[in-house]
């Protein structure tokens, strides 16, 4: 096993992201893992506030991937799978993914996953994924209206040593399998709310509406138009949940 082979705990740190980061410039071995109880300055995709008070699970995986870029956001994309599936194991719910790195149960966002790749001369050096669980967390410290506990949902108090261990399995063996080119997007479609489903695409003041149809090779949202025009949704783009099971992805595609 790579992954957890060395665990730093933590009590607070500003981001688990910044100090494996701060490790991994230092050397720290491929498979090294942050956890911490809270985070002072937890972020999201594109700069966003991720809210980590206490009870939550918060970790960082430092990653040396020889693999090129594309690959390594397609990695990110695919890595709320081992959390999704630690959550079932573990917690006993029906996890699903919001592309493209949310995980959510009964409509509640309870995880988020945050890839962050630290280049030299124009070549990824290494990676870190950073994984946010809200997961004995008190809903009272949860300001955002989509944010969710695990403890509330499944109404009991959940040991975060187990759920370490499990995740911890779970993304080794995924990343084993990646790296030998296994890339899982059937099992991927299984959990995701977009692929298959009606979507809603906002490219500025215009809708564009279809049916998400698969991931891409760098981990976009490949969509069909009603007109029958194919359109890519990056990982820069929102995707925000509509009525009856539709996505409506906020900022636009490409």
């Amino acid at each position: 096993m790579l992954i957890g082979r060395k665990v730093l705990v933590k009590d607070e740190v500003n981001s688990t992201n910044d100090v494996a980061k701060a490790l991994a410039v230092e050397g720290e071995p491929e498979g090294t893992v942050v956890t911490a109880a809270r985070q002072t300055c937890g972020r999201g995709r594109t700069g966003r506030r991720w809210e980590s008070p206490q009870g939550g699970l918060y970790l960082s995986v430092i990653l040396r991937p020889e693999l090129p870029a594309p690959d390594l956001t397609l990695f990110t994309v695919l890595s709320c799978l081992p959390v999704a599936q630690a959550m079932e194991e573990v917690c006993r719910v029906v996890p699903s993914i919001k592309w493209p790195n949310d995980v959510r149960v009964e409509g509640k966002k309870v995880a988020g996953i945050l890839g962050e790749v630290c280049y030299r001369g124009g070549e990824p050096r290494f990676m870190v994924l950073g994984i946010g669980i809200d997961l004995n967390t008190d809903p009272a410290a949860l300001t955002a209206p989509e944010a969710g506990s695990l403890r509330e949902i499944c109404k009991r108090d959940l040991d975060p040593e187990r759920f370490l261990n499990v995740l911890l399995f779970r993304l080794d063996d995924m990343y084993a399998r990646f790296m030998k080119g296994e890339r899982e997007l059937d099992l991927y479609a299984r959990y995701s709310e977009s692929i298959g489903r009606d979507v809603e695409v906002r490219l500025g003041d215009q809708r564009v509406r279809g049916r998400g149809m698969r991931l891409d090779a760098d981990g976009a949202l490949v969509l069909r138009s009603e007109d029958g025009m194919i359109y890519r949704a990056t990982s820069v783009h929102d995707v925000v949940p509509l009525d009856r099971g539709q996505v409506r992805f906020e900022g636009g595609a490409q």
